[in-house]
Protein backbone atom coordinates (compact mmCIF):
# COMPACT_ATOMS: atom_id res chain seq x y z
CA UNK A 1 0.00 0.00 0.00
CA UNK A 2 1.47 3.50 -0.75
CA UNK A 3 0.98 6.25 1.14
CA UNK A 4 -1.01 9.30 -0.88
CA UNK A 5 0.92 12.29 -0.90
CA UNK A 6 -0.81 15.45 0.77
CA UNK A 7 -2.06 17.88 -2.26
CA UNK A 8 -1.85 21.51 -1.47
CA UNK A 9 -5.23 22.94 -1.22
CA UNK A 10 -5.40 25.64 -4.45
CA UNK A 11 -4.97 28.86 -3.44
CA UNK A 12 -7.52 31.73 -4.50
CA UNK A 13 -6.30 34.49 -6.83
CA UNK A 14 -5.21 37.66 -5.34
CA UNK A 15 -8.38 38.83 -6.49
CA UNK A 16 -10.64 36.18 -5.65
CA UNK A 17 -8.75 36.60 -1.55
CA UNK A 18 -9.45 40.69 -1.36
CA UNK A 19 -13.21 39.73 -2.63
CA UNK A 20 -13.65 37.57 0.04
CA UNK A 21 -11.91 39.97 3.20
CA UNK A 22 -13.93 42.87 1.59
CA UNK A 23 -17.78 40.93 1.50
CA UNK A 24 -16.59 39.44 5.12
CA UNK A 25 -16.94 43.09 6.50
CA UNK A 26 -19.63 44.05 4.22
CA UNK A 27 -21.45 41.20 5.99
CA UNK A 28 -20.39 42.79 8.90
CA UNK A 29 -21.24 45.69 8.91
CA UNK A 30 -24.80 44.29 7.89
CA UNK A 31 -25.41 42.71 11.01
CA UNK A 32 -24.21 46.01 12.90
CA UNK A 33 -27.29 47.86 10.75
CA UNK A 34 -29.57 45.00 11.99
CA UNK A 35 -28.06 45.63 15.70
CA UNK A 36 -29.24 49.16 15.19
CA UNK A 37 -32.81 48.58 13.66
CA UNK A 38 -33.31 46.42 16.96
CA UNK A 39 -31.74 49.16 19.03
CA UNK A 40 -34.28 51.75 17.33
CA UNK A 41 -37.48 49.72 17.04
CA UNK A 42 -37.37 46.33 19.89
CA UNK A 43 -34.45 47.02 22.28
CA UNK A 44 -35.34 48.12 26.21
CA UNK A 45 -33.89 51.38 26.96
CA UNK A 46 -31.47 49.43 29.32
CA UNK A 47 -29.99 47.86 26.67
CA UNK A 48 -27.63 50.67 25.00
CA UNK A 49 -24.23 49.85 27.21
CA UNK A 50 -24.42 46.36 25.69
CA UNK A 51 -25.58 47.26 22.65
CA UNK A 52 -22.40 49.47 22.25
CA UNK A 53 -20.42 47.05 23.31
CA UNK A 54 -21.52 44.76 20.82
CA UNK A 55 -21.49 47.20 17.62
CA UNK A 56 -17.83 48.18 18.76
CA UNK A 57 -16.41 45.27 18.50
CA UNK A 58 -18.45 44.27 15.34
CA UNK A 59 -16.54 47.87 14.22
CA UNK A 60 -12.85 46.78 15.66
CA UNK A 61 -13.24 43.14 13.41
CA UNK A 62 -14.12 45.00 10.59
CA UNK A 63 -11.87 47.91 10.49
CA UNK A 64 -8.64 45.12 11.28
CA UNK A 65 -10.32 43.29 8.19
CA UNK A 66 -10.02 46.33 5.60
CA UNK A 67 -8.08 48.80 7.10
CA UNK A 68 -4.88 46.65 7.78
CA UNK A 69 -1.79 46.37 6.34
CA UNK A 70 -2.70 43.06 5.49
CA UNK A 71 -5.98 44.58 3.39
CA UNK A 72 -3.39 46.87 1.99
CA UNK A 73 -0.92 44.51 0.41
CA UNK A 74 -3.83 42.34 -1.43
CA UNK A 75 -5.14 45.14 -3.15
CA UNK A 76 -1.96 45.61 -3.96
CA UNK A 77 -1.56 42.17 -5.16
CA UNK A 78 -5.25 42.17 -7.18
CA UNK A 79 -4.45 45.79 -8.81
CA UNK A 80 -1.41 43.90 -10.14
CA UNK A 81 -3.78 42.13 -12.57
CA UNK A 82 -6.69 44.24 -12.97
CA UNK A 83 -5.79 43.90 -16.50
CA UNK A 84 -7.37 40.32 -16.20
CA UNK A 85 -10.15 41.44 -14.88
CA UNK A 86 -13.61 42.66 -16.18
CA UNK A 87 -14.76 45.94 -16.08
CA UNK A 88 -17.42 45.51 -13.36
CA UNK A 89 -14.26 43.54 -11.04
CA UNK A 90 -11.60 46.42 -11.69
CA UNK A 91 -14.65 48.88 -11.09
CA UNK A 92 -15.03 46.75 -7.29
CA UNK A 93 -11.65 46.83 -6.61
CA UNK A 94 -11.78 50.59 -7.27
CA UNK A 95 -14.68 50.91 -4.64
CA UNK A 96 -12.44 48.25 -2.30
CA UNK A 97 -9.43 51.06 -2.58
CA UNK A 98 -11.27 53.94 -1.42
CA UNK A 99 -13.29 52.12 1.31
CA UNK A 100 -9.63 50.78 2.33
CA UNK A 101 -8.11 54.38 2.20
CA UNK A 102 -10.62 55.59 4.90
CA UNK A 103 -10.33 52.93 7.07
CA UNK A 104 -6.45 52.41 6.77
CA UNK A 105 -6.88 56.28 7.71
CA UNK A 106 -8.23 55.74 11.28
CA UNK A 107 -6.66 53.50 14.58
CA UNK A 108 -9.72 51.15 15.13
CA UNK A 109 -9.37 52.27 19.00
CA UNK A 110 -10.93 55.79 17.64
CA UNK A 111 -13.83 54.14 15.23
CA UNK A 112 -14.90 51.44 18.22
CA UNK A 113 -14.81 54.36 20.59
CA UNK A 114 -17.09 56.46 18.43
CA UNK A 115 -19.33 53.38 18.27
CA UNK A 116 -20.09 53.46 22.09
CA UNK A 117 -19.85 56.85 22.11
CA UNK A 118 -22.57 57.25 19.78
CA UNK A 119 -24.95 54.35 21.02
CA UNK A 120 -24.69 55.91 24.85
CA UNK A 121 -25.72 59.48 22.84
CA UNK A 122 -29.02 57.62 20.65
CA UNK A 123 -30.08 56.45 24.29
CA UNK A 124 -30.01 59.84 25.83
CA UNK A 125 -31.39 61.87 22.46
CA UNK A 126 -34.18 59.38 22.84
CA UNK A 127 -35.35 61.02 26.24
CA UNK A 128 -33.60 64.51 25.37
CA UNK A 129 -36.02 65.47 22.50
CA UNK A 130 -39.17 65.02 24.12
CA UNK A 131 -38.34 66.86 26.89
CA UNK A 132 -36.18 69.51 24.71
CA UNK A 133 -32.99 68.78 27.60
CA UNK A 134 -30.25 70.24 25.87
CA UNK A 135 -28.37 70.16 28.55
CA UNK A 136 -28.58 66.32 28.86
CA UNK A 137 -27.75 65.83 25.71
CA UNK A 138 -24.58 68.07 25.40
CA UNK A 139 -21.79 66.19 27.04
CA UNK A 140 -22.46 63.35 25.13
CA UNK A 141 -22.19 65.62 22.15
CA UNK A 142 -18.72 67.10 23.23
CA UNK A 143 -17.29 63.49 23.39
CA UNK A 144 -19.09 62.38 20.53
CA UNK A 145 -17.92 65.44 18.43
CA UNK A 146 -14.24 65.55 19.27
CA UNK A 147 -13.84 61.79 18.22
CA UNK A 148 -15.44 62.57 15.42
CA UNK A 149 -13.19 66.06 14.24
CA UNK A 150 -10.46 63.48 15.52
CA UNK A 151 -11.40 61.25 13.02
CA UNK A 152 -12.01 64.05 10.32
CA UNK A 153 -8.87 65.35 10.51
CA UNK A 154 -6.88 62.10 10.27
CA UNK A 155 -8.77 61.19 7.04
CA UNK A 156 -8.40 64.70 5.68
CA UNK A 157 -4.76 63.93 5.96
CA UNK A 158 -4.89 60.78 4.28
CA UNK A 159 -7.32 61.80 1.91
CA UNK A 160 -5.54 65.13 0.80
CA UNK A 161 -9.30 66.59 1.58
CA UNK A 162 -10.63 69.58 4.00
CA UNK A 163 -11.94 67.31 7.24
CA UNK A 164 -15.28 67.88 6.28
CA UNK A 165 -15.09 67.15 3.09
CA UNK A 166 -13.22 63.71 4.52
CA UNK A 167 -16.90 62.76 5.96
CA UNK A 168 -18.70 63.64 3.27
CA UNK A 169 -16.49 61.32 1.12
CA UNK A 170 -17.47 58.85 3.19
CA UNK A 171 -20.66 58.83 3.14
CA UNK A 172 -21.49 60.34 -0.69
CA UNK A 173 -17.94 59.92 -3.04
CA UNK A 174 -18.31 61.98 -5.90
CA UNK A 175 -19.95 64.54 -4.22
CA UNK A 176 -18.01 66.96 -2.97
CA UNK A 177 -17.79 70.70 -1.49
CA UNK A 178 -16.76 71.71 -4.96
CA UNK A 179 -20.14 70.68 -6.43
CA UNK A 180 -22.29 71.23 -2.80
CA UNK A 181 -21.27 74.81 -2.38
CA UNK A 182 -22.25 76.41 -5.45
CA UNK A 183 -25.53 74.43 -5.89
CA UNK A 184 -26.76 75.27 -2.18
CA UNK A 185 -25.55 79.16 -2.95
CA UNK A 186 -28.00 79.02 -5.66
CA UNK A 187 -30.95 77.80 -3.68
CA UNK A 188 -30.57 80.20 -1.41
CA UNK A 189 -30.50 82.39 -3.45
CA UNK A 190 -33.56 81.34 -5.46
CA UNK A 191 -35.85 79.77 -3.07
CA UNK A 192 -36.94 82.45 -0.78
CA UNK A 193 -38.23 84.60 -3.84
CA UNK A 194 -40.25 81.59 -5.22
CA UNK A 195 -41.57 80.30 -1.77
CA UNK A 196 -42.96 83.63 -1.89
CA UNK A 197 -44.68 83.71 -4.89
CA UNK A 198 -46.01 80.48 -3.97
CA UNK A 199 -47.72 81.29 -0.58
CA UNK A 200 -49.53 84.73 -2.11
CA UNK A 201 -50.97 82.08 -4.75
CA UNK A 202 -52.32 79.45 -2.11
CA UNK A 203 -53.41 82.27 0.16
CA UNK A 204 -56.69 82.54 -2.18
CA UNK A 205 -56.92 78.57 -1.84
CA UNK A 206 -59.62 77.38 0.61
CA UNK A 207 -58.05 76.24 3.40
CA UNK A 208 -57.44 72.07 3.93
CA UNK A 209 -59.68 70.36 5.79
CA UNK A 210 -57.66 68.32 8.45
CA UNK A 211 -57.42 64.33 7.91
CA UNK A 212 -58.92 64.45 11.65
CA UNK A 213 -57.58 61.59 14.80
CA UNK A 214 -56.87 58.39 12.69
CA UNK A 215 -55.88 55.15 14.90
CA UNK A 216 -52.31 53.84 14.46
CA UNK A 217 -53.42 50.66 13.73
CA UNK A 218 -55.54 52.20 10.28
CA UNK A 219 -52.50 53.96 9.68
CA UNK A 220 -50.14 51.19 9.56
CA UNK A 221 -52.89 48.85 7.36
CA UNK A 222 -52.52 52.09 4.73
CA UNK A 223 -49.03 52.28 5.17
CA UNK A 224 -48.34 48.20 4.03
CA UNK A 225 -50.83 48.64 1.50
CA UNK A 226 -48.49 51.67 -0.02
CA UNK A 227 -45.52 49.19 -0.03
CA UNK A 228 -47.19 46.63 -1.78
CA UNK A 229 -48.28 49.27 -4.57
CA UNK A 230 -44.65 50.20 -4.71
CA UNK A 231 -43.24 46.44 -5.68
CA UNK A 232 -42.15 44.95 -2.10
CA UNK A 233 -42.90 41.17 -1.78
CA UNK A 234 -44.70 40.71 1.33
CA UNK A 235 -42.46 37.48 1.89
CA UNK A 236 -39.26 40.21 1.90
CA UNK A 237 -40.39 43.46 3.95
CA UNK A 238 -41.33 44.50 7.51
CA UNK A 239 -42.43 48.02 8.17
CA UNK A 240 -41.96 48.35 11.92
CA UNK A 241 -42.06 52.23 14.04
CA UNK A 242 -39.10 54.46 15.06
CA UNK A 243 -38.78 58.19 16.30
CA UNK A 244 -36.97 58.49 13.41
CA UNK A 245 -37.59 56.66 10.35
CA UNK A 246 -35.50 54.64 8.66
CA UNK A 247 -34.44 51.91 6.18
CA UNK A 248 -31.52 48.74 6.94
CA UNK A 249 -29.52 48.69 4.26
CA UNK A 250 -27.01 46.23 3.33
CA UNK A 251 -29.19 42.78 3.41
CA UNK A 252 -30.10 41.56 0.22
CA UNK A 253 -33.95 40.08 0.49
CA UNK A 254 -34.37 40.96 4.21
CA UNK A 255 -36.13 44.47 3.43
CA UNK A 256 -36.52 46.16 6.58
CA UNK A 257 -37.67 49.73 7.22
CA UNK A 258 -39.20 51.88 9.82
CA UNK A 259 -42.14 54.64 10.12
CA UNK A 260 -43.54 56.94 12.43
CA UNK A 261 -46.92 57.60 12.97
CA UNK A 262 -48.87 60.68 14.24
CA UNK A 263 -52.33 59.98 15.56
CA UNK A 264 -53.52 63.79 14.74
CA UNK A 265 -51.12 64.05 11.53
CA UNK A 266 -51.64 60.68 9.04
CA UNK A 267 -49.90 62.68 6.25
CA UNK A 268 -46.76 62.11 8.16
CA UNK A 269 -46.91 58.45 7.80
CA UNK A 270 -47.99 58.33 4.52
CA UNK A 271 -44.92 60.40 3.34
CA UNK A 272 -42.25 58.99 5.70
CA UNK A 273 -43.45 54.87 4.38
CA UNK A 274 -43.17 56.18 0.12
CA UNK A 275 -39.56 57.71 1.59
CA UNK A 276 -38.20 55.22 3.04
CA UNK A 277 -39.83 52.12 0.72
CA UNK A 278 -37.88 54.03 -1.95
CA UNK A 279 -34.38 53.73 -0.17
CA UNK A 280 -35.61 50.01 0.45
CA UNK A 281 -35.97 49.18 -3.37
CA UNK A 282 -32.64 50.91 -4.30
CA UNK A 283 -31.70 48.53 -2.04
CA UNK A 284 -33.60 45.25 -2.79
CA UNK A 285 -32.36 45.49 -6.31
CA UNK A 286 -28.71 46.25 -6.08
CA UNK A 287 -27.05 43.57 -7.88
CA UNK A 288 -26.87 40.16 -5.79
CA UNK A 289 -23.46 39.02 -7.86
CA UNK A 290 -21.69 42.31 -5.90
CA UNK A 291 -23.50 41.59 -2.40
CA UNK A 292 -21.78 42.45 0.42
CA UNK A 293 -19.22 44.07 -1.59
CA UNK A 294 -18.26 47.62 -1.66
CA UNK A 295 -19.00 47.65 -5.56
CA UNK A 296 -22.37 46.05 -5.10
CA UNK A 297 -23.15 49.29 -2.43
CA UNK A 298 -25.84 52.05 -3.52
CA UNK A 299 -23.54 55.01 -5.19
CA UNK A 300 -23.52 57.10 -2.20
CA UNK A 301 -26.34 58.79 -0.11
CA UNK A 302 -27.26 61.10 -3.02
CA UNK A 303 -28.07 59.24 -5.14
CA UNK A 304 -30.03 57.03 -1.90
CA UNK A 305 -32.27 59.90 -0.89
CA UNK A 306 -32.49 60.61 -5.34
CA UNK A 307 -34.61 57.26 -4.96
CA UNK A 308 -36.84 57.55 -1.80
CA UNK A 309 -37.79 61.59 -2.57
CA UNK A 310 -38.45 60.22 -5.94
CA UNK A 311 -41.44 58.25 -4.78
CA UNK A 312 -42.25 60.91 -1.19
CA UNK A 313 -42.60 63.86 -3.72
CA UNK A 314 -41.90 63.46 -7.13
CA UNK A 315 -43.98 60.71 -7.60
CA UNK A 316 -45.80 61.08 -3.99
CA UNK A 317 -46.80 64.53 -4.95
CA UNK A 318 -48.13 64.70 -8.22
CA UNK A 319 -51.59 65.08 -9.20
CA UNK A 320 -51.72 61.62 -10.76
CA UNK A 321 -50.83 59.58 -7.26
CA UNK A 322 -53.02 62.19 -5.34
CA UNK A 323 -56.12 61.07 -7.01
CA UNK A 324 -55.54 57.32 -6.92
CA UNK A 325 -54.63 57.95 -2.83
CA UNK A 326 -57.46 59.95 -1.97
CA UNK A 327 -60.21 57.31 -2.12
CA UNK A 328 -57.68 54.87 -0.46
CA UNK A 329 -57.30 56.92 2.73
CA UNK A 330 -61.20 57.59 2.86
CA UNK A 331 -61.64 54.35 2.83
CA UNK A 332 -58.66 53.11 5.42
CA UNK A 333 -59.54 55.77 7.59
CA UNK A 334 -63.11 55.26 8.03
CA UNK A 335 -64.19 58.69 5.65
CA UNK A 336 -65.34 57.20 2.56
CA UNK A 337 -66.82 60.33 0.48
CA UNK A 338 -66.06 63.06 2.79
CA UNK A 339 -64.67 66.13 1.77
CA UNK A 340 -62.10 65.42 3.54
CA UNK A 341 -60.54 62.87 1.60
CA UNK A 342 -62.04 64.47 -1.77
CA UNK A 343 -58.71 64.91 -4.35
CA UNK A 344 -59.28 68.47 -4.33
CA UNK A 345 -58.46 68.30 -0.24
CA UNK A 346 -55.85 65.78 -0.37
CA UNK A 347 -54.12 67.54 -3.21
CA UNK A 348 -54.47 71.02 -1.02
CA UNK A 349 -53.13 69.88 1.77
CA UNK A 350 -50.10 67.99 0.34
CA UNK A 351 -49.51 70.88 -2.15
CA UNK A 352 -49.95 73.45 0.62
CA UNK A 353 -46.53 75.28 1.61
CA UNK A 354 -46.16 74.60 5.52
CA UNK A 355 -45.11 77.24 8.57
CA UNK A 356 -43.06 74.34 10.65
CA UNK A 357 -39.96 73.64 11.84
CA UNK A 358 -39.39 69.76 11.09
CA UNK A 359 -37.38 68.80 8.04
CA UNK A 360 -39.02 65.22 7.20
CA UNK A 361 -42.14 67.20 7.11
CA UNK A 362 -41.16 70.06 5.79
CA UNK A 363 -42.34 71.18 2.03
CA UNK A 364 -40.52 70.41 -1.39
CA UNK A 365 -39.41 74.15 -1.45
CA UNK A 366 -38.70 74.85 2.02
CA UNK A 367 -36.93 71.37 2.29
CA UNK A 368 -33.64 72.66 1.06
CA UNK A 369 -32.81 75.11 3.14
CA UNK A 370 -33.29 73.01 6.49
CA UNK A 371 -30.61 70.63 5.01
CA UNK A 372 -28.53 74.26 3.80
CA UNK A 373 -28.82 75.57 7.31
CA UNK A 374 -27.26 71.74 8.93
CA UNK A 375 -24.66 71.81 6.12
CA UNK A 376 -23.34 75.23 7.40
CA UNK A 377 -23.60 74.52 10.94
CA UNK A 378 -21.39 71.45 10.76
CA UNK A 379 -18.96 73.21 8.78
CA UNK A 380 -18.70 75.32 11.86
CA UNK A 381 -18.95 72.55 14.09
CA UNK A 382 -16.15 70.47 11.97
CA UNK A 383 -13.80 73.55 11.72
CA UNK A 384 -14.22 74.41 15.54
CA UNK A 385 -16.07 78.03 14.84
CA UNK A 386 -19.20 76.69 16.53
CA UNK A 387 -19.02 74.43 19.51
CA UNK A 388 -21.96 72.40 20.84
CA UNK A 389 -22.81 75.06 23.90
CA UNK A 390 -23.82 77.49 21.41
CA UNK A 391 -25.39 75.33 18.90
CA UNK A 392 -29.21 76.40 20.43
CA UNK A 393 -28.69 79.63 19.43
CA UNK A 394 -26.87 79.44 16.54
CA UNK A 395 -29.73 77.32 14.85
CA UNK A 396 -32.69 79.45 15.97
CA UNK A 397 -30.46 82.68 14.36
CA UNK A 398 -30.35 80.92 11.45
CA UNK A 399 -33.24 79.39 10.83
CA UNK A 400 -34.89 82.75 11.46
CA UNK A 401 -32.22 83.93 8.82
CA UNK A 402 -33.69 81.37 6.02
CA UNK A 403 -36.98 80.38 7.11
CA UNK A 404 -38.35 83.91 8.54
CA UNK A 405 -39.27 82.36 11.95
CA UNK A 406 -37.48 80.68 15.43
CA UNK A 407 -38.08 77.09 16.65
CA UNK A 408 -40.54 77.17 19.69
CA UNK A 409 -38.10 74.87 21.66
CA UNK A 410 -35.38 71.94 21.05
CA UNK A 411 -37.54 69.72 19.81
CA UNK A 412 -38.42 71.48 16.92
CA UNK A 413 -34.74 72.59 16.06
CA UNK A 414 -31.22 71.18 17.09
CA UNK A 415 -32.81 67.92 18.73
CA UNK A 416 -35.42 67.00 15.94
CA UNK A 417 -33.06 64.61 14.05
CA UNK A 418 -30.80 61.58 15.11
CA UNK A 419 -28.04 62.25 13.07
CA UNK A 420 -25.89 63.81 15.23
CA UNK A 421 -26.19 61.77 18.13
CA UNK A 422 -25.45 58.96 15.85
CA UNK A 423 -21.92 61.08 14.69
CA UNK A 424 -23.05 61.22 11.47
CA UNK A 425 -21.68 65.09 10.29
CA UNK A 426 -21.04 65.59 7.03
CA UNK A 427 -24.52 62.97 5.89
CA UNK A 428 -27.15 65.81 5.84
CA UNK A 429 -25.95 67.63 2.41
CA UNK A 430 -27.31 64.25 0.09
CA UNK A 431 -30.66 65.44 1.40
CA UNK A 432 -30.95 68.10 -0.70
CA UNK A 433 -28.55 66.92 -3.23
CA UNK A 434 -30.96 63.86 -3.54
CA UNK A 435 -33.38 66.39 -4.09
CA UNK A 436 -31.76 67.74 -7.25
CA UNK A 437 -30.93 64.33 -8.15
CA UNK A 438 -34.55 63.29 -8.03
CA UNK A 439 -36.12 65.92 -9.90
CA UNK A 440 -33.61 65.24 -12.58
CA UNK A 441 -33.84 61.55 -12.88
CA UNK A 442 -37.99 61.55 -12.58
CA UNK A 443 -37.52 64.73 -15.70
CA UNK A 444 -36.11 62.60 -17.76
CA UNK A 445 -37.77 59.22 -16.78
CA UNK A 446 -41.18 60.72 -17.42
CA UNK A 447 -39.65 62.63 -20.80
CA UNK A 448 -38.88 59.14 -21.47
CA UNK A 449 -41.81 56.83 -20.45
CA UNK A 450 -44.94 59.21 -20.98
CA UNK A 451 -47.05 56.27 -19.24
CA UNK A 452 -45.15 56.39 -15.84
CA UNK A 453 -47.49 59.57 -14.98
CA UNK A 454 -50.55 57.72 -15.77
CA UNK A 455 -49.82 54.11 -14.04
CA UNK A 456 -49.25 56.28 -10.72
CA UNK A 457 -53.00 57.63 -11.30
CA UNK A 458 -53.54 53.68 -10.89
CA UNK A 459 -51.19 53.11 -7.91
CA UNK A 460 -48.39 51.40 -10.31
CA UNK A 461 -45.21 52.41 -10.05
CA UNK A 462 -43.76 49.80 -11.90
CA UNK A 463 -43.09 51.84 -15.05
CA UNK A 464 -41.11 54.50 -13.12
CA UNK A 465 -38.80 51.19 -11.57
CA UNK A 466 -38.78 49.39 -15.15
CA UNK A 467 -36.79 52.67 -16.28
CA UNK A 468 -34.84 53.28 -12.76
CA UNK A 469 -33.75 49.77 -11.94
CA UNK A 470 -30.98 49.35 -15.02
CA UNK A 471 -29.73 53.17 -15.05
CA UNK A 472 -29.34 53.53 -11.44
CA UNK A 473 -30.15 50.44 -8.65
CA UNK A 474 -28.40 47.96 -10.74
CA UNK A 475 -25.71 49.88 -11.45
CA UNK A 476 -24.60 49.89 -7.73
CA UNK A 477 -21.11 51.58 -7.27
CA UNK A 478 -19.58 50.09 -10.21
CA UNK A 479 -19.09 53.49 -12.08
CA UNK A 480 -18.83 56.90 -10.44
CA UNK A 481 -21.31 59.05 -9.67
CA UNK A 482 -21.13 61.58 -12.24
CA UNK A 483 -21.18 58.99 -14.54
CA UNK A 484 -24.17 57.45 -13.19
CA UNK A 485 -26.43 60.73 -13.16
CA UNK A 486 -24.48 61.75 -16.86
CA UNK A 487 -25.58 58.23 -18.15
CA UNK A 488 -28.99 58.59 -16.98
CA UNK A 489 -30.09 61.95 -17.36
CA UNK A 490 -28.08 63.24 -20.20
CA UNK A 491 -26.20 65.96 -17.80
CA UNK A 492 -24.01 66.45 -14.76
CA UNK A 493 -26.05 67.32 -11.50
CA UNK A 494 -27.48 70.67 -11.26
CA UNK A 495 -30.39 72.26 -9.54
CA UNK A 496 -31.90 72.80 -12.99
CA UNK A 497 -34.28 70.23 -13.36
CA UNK A 498 -35.57 70.96 -9.53
CA UNK A 499 -36.54 74.79 -10.10
CA UNK A 500 -38.12 73.59 -13.40
CA UNK A 501 -40.10 71.09 -11.30
CA UNK A 502 -41.00 73.31 -8.51
CA UNK A 503 -42.24 76.34 -10.78
CA UNK A 504 -44.39 73.87 -12.74
CA UNK A 505 -45.90 72.44 -9.85
CA UNK A 506 -46.74 75.11 -7.55
CA UNK A 507 -46.72 78.12 -9.87
CA UNK A 508 -47.80 76.41 -13.43
CA UNK A 509 -50.08 73.60 -12.70
CA UNK A 510 -53.88 74.36 -12.07
CA UNK A 511 -55.05 75.25 -8.41
CA UNK A 512 -56.72 72.10 -6.68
Amino acid sequence: MVQATAMAAPQPDPYARVVHRFATAGKLDAARMMLSWDAQTNMPAGGAYARGEQMAAITEVSADLIGSHAAGDELGEAEAMANALAPEERADLSEMRRVHAHAAAVPKELVAAKSRASQALQAVWRRAKPENDWAAFEPGFVELLGITREIAHAKAEALGTSPYAALIDEYDPGVGEALIDPIFAELAAFLPGVIAEVRERQAAWPAPIPFGATPIDKQAALSHQLALAIGHDPDHFRIDQAPHPFSVPHSPGDVRFTTRYDVENPKFAVAATLHEAGHAMYEFNLPRDFAFRPGGMARGMTAHESQSLSLEKMAGRSREFLGWLAPRMGAAFGGVGEARFSVANVLNTWRRLDDGYIRVEADELSYPLHVILRYRLEQALLGGDLEPAGVPAAWNELFAKMLGRTPPDLAHGPLQDIHWAMGMLGYFPNYAMGSMLAAQIFERATADDPDILPALGRGDFQPYFAWVKPRVHERASLTSFDALVRDATGASLSADAFKRHVKRRYLDEAAP
